[in-house]
């Protein structure tokens, strides 16, 4: 992670409404999101590795660490670049991106909460806005009898999407829809298998983005095309002599749709 804060810790301080919540005119440029997630009483590694992840997707540095009552740094000697030193930080701490893209708000023991756009939340919540959510609602019920922040941040970030466990629960015009279409369509040769392929795969990366969630059974039969369609190449050139043909491809789509229906 590269370290280089645009205005130092000063400029950190116009994401923050106090110390303990995010600013809304910070959050609506860029269409910001919030999500929480665990963490215990100081920071830990899954926390700062959020930190270098976020930096990494949307390609910018990291400032240093800062004490949000009062926009000072943290800690001098332990600057955001240097990973393995933020460990084991008290709270209350801000960390954020150089361009002020991205944060990490640590306002309390137990959890923290990761706002930022879709180009930071996708390395620093790769599990996906919702489905990150829905882990931290969980994770805050099995945490309320020993810190009270997670739960009320529980409440506060709900998910905004119903899981769906099976194809006939998933609503028409959302990418989920889409994939599981495609898989109707190459299972009935309506399509080719690259076309499927490409297809299905922009429609997977729509409904991350989109924060689209699903659950088993559905979740599991979705997450076997993804398996085969990476040992499936789309570009018959590339094609490779352990790759799945595209009767191979459309065969086991065919399987596996006749199990989820």
């Amino acid at each position: 992670m590269v370290n280089g804060a645009r205005g130092g810790t000063g400029d950190a301080m116009s994401v923050l409404d106090g110390h303990t919540r995010y600013n809304e005119k910070w959050l609506a440029q860029g269409d910001k999101r919030i999500v929480p997630v665990p963490t215990g009483n100081r920071t830990d590694r899954s926390l700062v590795r959020r930190l270098a992840d976020g930096c990494r997707t949307a390609g910018v540095g990291a400032g240093p660490a800062v004490d949000p009552r009062n926009g000072s740094a943290a800690c001098a000697d332990r600057p955001a670049s240097d990973g393995p030193r933020l460990l084991g930080m008290p709270p209350p701490l801000l960390l954020f991106t150089a361009d002020l893209t991205g944060a990490i708000l640590f306002p309390s023991p137990g959890y923290a909460l990761v706002a930022g756009t879709s180009a930071f939340l996708a390395g620093a919540v790769p599990e996906g806005v919702d489905q990150g959510r829905a882990r931290f609602g969980r994770y805050a019920r099995a945490a309320a009898g020993k810190w009270p922040g997670p739960k009320s941040a529980a409440r506060s970030f709900p998910p905004a999407h119903i899981a769906w466990k099976r194809p006939g629960d998933v609503p028409a015009g959302t990418a989920t829809a889409r994939q599981l279409t495609l898989m109707r369509d190459v299972a009935e040769n309506r399509c080719t298998a690259a076309d499927f392929a490409a297809g299905w795969l922009v429609a997977r990366r729509h409904s991350q983005q989109q924060g689209e969630r699903v659950r088993d059974p559905l979740g599991t039969l979705l997450d076997r095309v993804f398996s085969l369609l990476e040992d499936y190449s789309i570009d018959p050139e590339s094609t490779g002599p352990d790759d799945l043909s595209d009767e191979e491809l459309r065969h086991a789509v065919v399987q596996l749709m006749r199990q989820a229906e």
